[in-house]
């Protein structure tokens, strides 16, 4: 039996306190021992960590993680790894320049998908990766796990690239998706907001 494919994480820090375990860990978890997934987790508190693990991620060694998700607090077009660090998805895009040819993102943080649409499609293009999925408002901690755990298994196990936007649409999922701003950007400069969407739409063809 084949196995499955994977994702590959990097988690900023959550909290100033040490002692809080807020961590996405337990859901990449849950989703490996379900058969799922498997997955790399890493966690990573400057840009030059950040950086770091995704030049690791670029290699061909870790070809078979597809999907790569950004775990860590945001602003619009922004990623935020700690209280005192962050980087930008302009910068991003600089650092990765064509080694994401066909990946998958996803970024588990509040709001930076809120950036305008040539914004996210130079992101995409300048990356090479195929799609970028997210968030456009704050978001709930227990609300967003419930909904990446479906996401991230989507995203790994279906071969299109609109499946993230069909299970978002559809009429289980649609009203959490809106709930949470959820919006998916596509290479070819496409963009959908979930609110904006009839059931079952979609925003490329397959």
């Amino acid at each position: 039996m084949p196995k499955p494919k994977g994702v590959f994480c990097v988690e900023g820090e959550w909290d100033s306190d040490l002692t809080k375990r807020r961590s996405v860990l337990p859901t990449l978890d849950m989703l490996e021992r379900l058969g799922s997934l498997q997955h790399i987790h890493k966690s990573a508190v400057t840009a030059e960590q950040f950086r770091y693990f995704l030049e690791q991620w670029s290699s061909k060694r870790y070809s078979a993680y597809e999907v790569g998700f950004f775990a860590l607090h945001g602003a619009p077009s922004e990623l935020w790894l700690s209280k005192s660090h962050s980087t930008s998805l302009d910068e991003v895009a600089g650092w990765m320049s064509g080694r994401w040819q066909g990946k998958r993102i996803y970024i588990g943080g509040c709001s930076v998908l809120r950036g305008s649409d040539a914004y996210l499609a130079d992101f995409l293009y300048r990356t090479g990766a195929s799609m970028v999925c997210g968030f456009t408002k704050q978001i709930d901690w227990i609300e967003s796990a419930a909904f990446e755990t479906v996401i991230l298994d989507r995203l790994v196990n279906s071969g299109k690239v609109n499946s993230v936007e069909q299970l978002a649409s559809s009429a289980r999922w649609a009203p959490l998706a809106n709930h949470l701003g959820f919006r998916v950007v596509y290479a070819n400069g496409s963009s959908v907001r979930i609110p904006s969407m009839r059931a079952g739409g979609t925003g490329v063809s397959v």
